[in-house]
């Protein structure tokens, strides 16, 4: 069971405990705030819940100083706003209230990576703020394009087989490891990401032939790029399926290798 949120006023104290930024004084009880500080703390309250904004979005959308001084707001001023909707660079939570944010994140459906019950970071990707001037509140188109592939989430069985694996062939076409957790990482190739998770809820093994998502194909390069990663694959655990048929055994003009792990996962990769 989830334990009751900590008060503001326990999220303040812990801050000041620990020399931490955020979140500072009530601004109800302060005679005079700066005018750069009013602005700041306007954008802070207009955030819709779920939705966040960098230091740096604040910063952009007051047109003054930069994160610092959005950061130097918020600890001075910020209690009285949904502070935990500003966050730092890369969807880490206010330094210091990284608690007491993600039970916000949590209690208003705000995207994190990893999911609601893992994550330690928001989503930017999904959960950074557009505001449109018609005043709606619409969420970020960046990370990227409608409709594209947002990430590949492949759950085994044993992470360091897997990890064995998947690393090799992950780094050859070039994904770079950019989280890891007890029971995963994660994989990212600019605006996709792939995700390897052994947690508690895996059960049973892989079997590609059952209903449900088949193989993942990746661009490899040319022709030549193909066969030596094919060839490299086999000495990382992975072996060439179709080898009587290959390089088209998805059909004439189709260079392409099949490659299935020890696990039973099949990858596709496709030549230009």
């Amino acid at each position: 069971m989830r334990s009751t949120p900590p008060s503001r006023s326990t999220e303040v104290g812990r801050a000041v405990a620990t020399g931490a930024t955020a979140y500072g004084a009530s601004s109800s009880g302060l005679h005079h705030i700066p005018e750069k500080a009013e602005q700041v703390l306007e954008v802070v309250s207009q955030i819709p819940p779920g939705m966040v904004l960098t230091y740096g979005d604040v910063a952009e959308m007051v047109g003054d100083r930069g994160p610092r001084f959005v950061g130097n707001v918020m600890g001075r001023y910020g209690s009285d706003v949904p502070w935990w909707r500003v966050v730092r660079a890369g969807g880490w939570p206010p330094q210091g209230l990284e608690e007491g944010a993600l039970e916000h994140y949590r209690e208003e459906g705000t995207p994190l990576v990893r999911g609601v019950l893992d994550g330690l970071r928001v989503d930017l990707a999904r959960a950074r703020w557009l505001p449109d001037l018609s005043g709606r509140a619409t969420r970020s188109a960046a990370g990227g394009s409608f409709g594209q592939l947002h990430h590949v989430e492949v759950w085994v069985t044993d992470l360091a087989v897997a990890e064995a694996e998947w690393a090799w062939l992950l780094r050859e076409l070039g994904y770079e490891r950019t989280d890891t957790w007890p029971s995963g990482q994660a994989w990212a190739l600019g605006e996709t990401y792939l995700v390897l998770e052994a947690g508690p809820d895996v059960t049973g093994p892989h079997e590609r032939r059952r209903a449900g998502v088949n193989h993942v194909a990746f661009h490899a390069g040319s022709p030549e790029d193909v066969e030596r990663l094919a060839a490299g694959a086999t000495r990382h655990g992975w072996t060439l399926m179709f080898a009587d048929r290959h390089p088209y055994a998805g059909g004439p003009g189709n260079h392409a290798a099949y490659l299935e792990s020890g696990s039973g996962f099949e990858v596709e990769l496709v030549a230009r």
